[in-house]
């Protein structure tokens, strides 16, 4: 990485505190200030003085999802906050993005995430390693929301295609990606106030655009530091992996 300015991204609601801090936690024993520690909130609960601690950077982004509605699907899709991160926190030279429910288990993930945004458009984990050989593709959640959403095209969309991972990605603030994205979620919305019943993903929108339009990729690692294990089962420590 050099001398480039990272800042790494989380983002939360009062119902995910306990989680923010588990993984703010686990971040700083890995990585202390080595890069900046950044979150997005939202909703009508302060976050608590000892979290906030935590962070370098606390933006609050509530007035970004005017009309939002669980029902709806997710907030970081509904605003496309996920896809704006140079514009809410501008400054840096790469970005990555962590989400609130993960913790850091050792010092090695980031680096290489980083490592791989600055020689790709972007760095992400698909499901395409041996962890997930048992796992349909695509998967039942996945097909649902392409069929809510893409009903018309359904036969152009990518279903075959490893899904890729949203809650890790990096990326460098030039990259084509964080545009083509944000245009995807900014079509949602409109078909929204247009009164369509859509689903607000942002997982699903990117994954459509990286295989649709080629994006050249980089796997952020291993399944040991990029997937929940309540999705897969890894086969792999950390040491070897």
């Amino acid at each position: 990485m050099g001398a480039e300015r990272a800042v790494v991204v989380t983002g939360f609601n009062h119902r995910h505190f306990d989680l923010a801090q588990d993984m703010a936690d686990s971040y700083r024993a890995a990585y202390g200030d080595r890069y900046a520690l950044a979150a997005a909130v939202y909703g009508e609960v302060e976050v608590p003085p000892q979290l906030r601690a935590k962070f370098d950077l606390v933006v609050d982004v509530s007035d970004l999802g005017p009309g939002y509605d669980e029902s709806l699907g997710y907030f970081f899709a509904y605003s496309g906050l996920k896809a704006r991160l140079p514009d809410i926190f501008p400054g840096f030279s790469m970005y990555a993005w962590i989400d609130a429910d993960c913790w850091f288990q050792g010092s090695e993930s980031l680096p290489r995430i980083l490592n791989g945004a600055a020689r790709h458009e972007i760095s992400i984990h698909p499901e395409y390693d041996i962890h997930y050989t048992h796992s349909p593709t695509p998967g039942d959640r996945t097909l649902k929301i392409y069929q809510q959403n893409e009903a018309r095209h359904i036969d152009t969309m990518p279903l075959r295609m490893p899904m890729v991972n949203a809650g890790v990605y990096a990326m460098r603030p030039e990259s084509r990606v964080w545009k083509m994205w944000n245009a995807e979620l900014i079509q949602l919305k409109l078909r929204h106030d247009r009164g369509e019943d859509v689903y607000f993903s942002d997982q699903i929108p990117l994954h459509k655009l990286i295989y649709r339009h080629g994006i050249q990729f980089s796997p952020s690692g291993p399944s040991t530091t990029g997937w929940p294990s309540s999705a897969c089962r890894c086969c792999t420590s950390p040491r070897s992996a």
